[in-house]
């Protein structure tokens, strides 16, 4: 039900008001004497019993009268709603809406000029560290961790010297899980979005598990029942790899299946890939809860994600309790910076990472120093790129090789 309220002079055209702005099938749910004239609150798609709910009683006194019936000269009081259990959607003025765009708007370009100010006074005042912002914003870190990281640095050192005391302290900051999961085994869950290579890294798992503990140690469970082909491709994995591969549809199977491999030392779940704002995720984070508190679930992205995203899909998962995170697709990114930036945000430690396809030579555990050096050395090499190969430019509607 959708519902908005409206001013006119007199009965007539606040009823003409309505039929423009929500048609023949509006009803009017109360009307009453304003100055200079009345106050009607009309809604579409009407819900009786939502209606009543709202007035926390079934009787109620205010009107409900159809548009297209509606007499000129109903006016009387609107029953008081004294208790709300299930607000409606109010439907709103579209200047409102353009008001509320537009102090948005303003309030990007304000934070625009602000951050500029602010970083032209740094120049001024400490020209060490607005370089070392400016180096960190290079490497991808967020203006605001990289404030905080040249905030101890003493301004009476040189460059380089400052620039290593502040990837030490970005290496400080990141959490590393130790390789616990080669070491220590368990029931590891791995989600993420669709795409960031988790049935792979699996793979990769299960495979250096089984060459130090022995393949019998291991097992595989597929909760992927919404892609085509998505348990079959954790089958082939546990085929070459000679382990058990189980598929589970539900909830119900995932607990049996469990209780059934409790003398495995590691159990691998590979879960169905989905959106962040996928309606389905919040369930399938939730069947992985309650089957059994033995789970850890490990959130799986990939390193040649925008930051923005990243953010947007930690937040999102992190909801469901995690231990930890691992970066894949390192040998797909330019920029290593961001994924720094989000593990840090959110204090999440980094178990491992992937930097290709081979299994399961591609994996590595986490260290925090490798991943601060694997940042700066991609934010070399672009920029050695960029400088090799100049983008190109547009001028006079013609396109020309930038040259710096």
């Amino acid at each position: 039900m959708k519902i908005k309220r409206f001013f006119a002079k007199d009965m007539r055209q606040a009823i003409r008001k309505i039929r423009e702005e929500l048609g023949p099938d509006a009803v009017i749910l109360s009307n009453r004497k304003v100055n200079n004239g009345i106050e009607i609150v009309s809604a579409i798609d009407y819900d009786e019993g939502l209606f009543s709910k709202m007035s926390g009683t079934q009787e109620n006194t205010t009107t409900h009268v159809d548009v297209d019936d509606a007499p000129d000269n109903v006016v009387d009081e609107p029953a008081v709603n004294t208790r709300v259990t299930d607000a409606p959607e109010w439907m709103e003025d579209p200047m409102l809406n353009q008001m509320r765009h537009e102090l948005s708007s303003l309030r990007g370009v304000l934070e625009s000029q602000l951050s500029h100010l602010s970083q032209t006074d740094l120049k001024r005042t400490n020209p060490l560290k607005a370089a070392l912002i400016r180096r960190l914003e290079q490497l991808g870190i967020e203006q605001s961790l990289a404030l905080s990281l040249v905030a101890p640095i003493s301004p009476d050192i040189g460059l380089e010297s400052a620039w290593r005391q502040t990837l030490g302290l970005l290496s400080h900051q990141l959490k590393v899980t130790q390789d616990d999961i080669l070491d220590k085994g368990g029931v590891i869950a791995l989600v993420g979005p669709t795409g960031v290579g988790k049935t792979t890294t699996i793979a990769k798992l299960a495979a250096r598990f089984s060459l130090r503990h022995g393949n019998r140690q291991v097992a595989l469970i597929s909760t992927d029942s919404y892609r085509i082909g998505a348990q079959e491709q954790l089958l082939n994995f546990g085929r070459i790899l000679d382990v058990p591969t189980y598929p589970v549809n539900n909830a119900e199977e995932l607990s049996l299946k469990l209780n059934d491999l409790q003398d495995k030392r590691l159990i691998l779940i590979d879960t169905a890939g989905m959106s962040q704002r996928d309606i389905r995720l919040s369930e399938q984070l939730q069947t992985l809860n309650e089957c059994s508190n033995r789970i850890k679930t490990y959130l799986v992205m990939a390193a040649n994600t925008q930051t923005s995203t990243l953010q947007d899909a930690t937040r999102t998962f992190f909801k469901s309790g995690l231990s930890g995170a691992i970066l894949t697709k390192l040998d797909e990114t330019t920029s290593f910076g961001g994924s720094l930036s989000t593990m840090i945000q959110f204090d999440l430690p980094v178990a491992y990472i992937s930097d290709g396809q081979l299994v399961p030579e591609d994996l590595h555990p986490a260290r925090a120093h490798s991943l601060v050096s694997k940042a700066v050395t991609l934010m070399q090499q672009h920029q050695a790129l960029s400088e090799k190969y100049p983008l190109p430019t547009i001028n006079n509607g013609k396109m020309a090789n930038a040259h710096v």
